[in-house]
């Protein structure tokens, strides 16, 4: 294997986990504690409590979908022939939900932030809609239906993998990330209040543990199929 492609696969890999680490926990935690955005009432009192360090979150999360994308397509280009259309499912897939994501964090670490410092007229209505301070947003169904479409492409990608005990592990936790996030995503059409629930928080911290913990097993799957020049 080329150990470039290896070497960016790797890469790749870190980039979600600094995804991770810093989208789902630093910056969350940092805000709440310095900047905290009270449970949504009305755009007048997200105004008054917003601050720019509330958007770093969403910044972190390019660094999360991108490095996941980016994984997936060192998958598609070691992946044996005979499982490729396997993986070139599960990378288009991801790539379509990737965009959808990308424009959710577009809205928040841009448009969002321009309403609260400028309230035009027009942001009553918007901010409401787009903000996902509030549980009810439409930015809240761009964000679960594109993470559960991201999950739909691990369960194409799961099938990629042999039976070695480490990729048959890598299997299992692609197929359990993919499916609970297409529950997920089911379920905020049913009631997209449950987000905002001790369930939905939970769900929150199982989901980003337990992308970690694939990362982590991505990075051993690389070395022992020696994908990695450590020279």
């Amino acid at each position: 294997m080329n150990s470039k492609l290896a070497r960016f696969g790797r890469n790749a890999v870190y980039l979600n986990i600094f995804g991770i680490i810093f989208s789902g926990l630093v910056f969350p935690v940092l805000t709440a504690i310095f900047y905290p955005q009270p449970l949504w009432q009305s755009p007048d009192l997200f105004i008054e409590s917003f601050h720019p360090l509330q958007t770093a979150t969403f910044f972190c999360g390019y660094f999360l979908v991108i490095g996941s994308l980016l994984t997936f397509l060192v998958l598609y280009l070691t992946s044996n022939e005979t499982k490729k259309i396997w993986a070139l499912s599960g990378l288009a897939i991801n790539i379509v939900f990737t965009a959808i994501v990308f424009l959710n964090y577009i809205i928040q670490t841009t448009y969002v932030p321009y309403l609260a410092a400028n309230n035009p007229p027009e942001t009553a209505f918007i901010l409401a809609a787009f903000s996902m301070a509030n549980p009810g947003s439409f930015a809240w169904a761009l964000e679960m239906y594109g993470w559960g479409g991201i999950g739909l492409s691990f369960i194409f990608m799961a099938f990629i993998f042999e039976n070695g005990k480490l990729e048959s592990t890598l299997k299992i936790l692609f197929l359990i990330n993919g499916i609970s996030s297409c529950v997920s995503a089911i379920l905020t059409s049913v009631d997209m209040n449950w987000l905002f629930s001790p369930a939905g928080f939970t769900a929150l911290i199982v989901w980003n543990l337990l992308v970690l913990v694939i990362d982590i097993f991505l990075l051993q799957y690389f070395r022992k199929k020696n994908l990695y020049d450590d020279k």
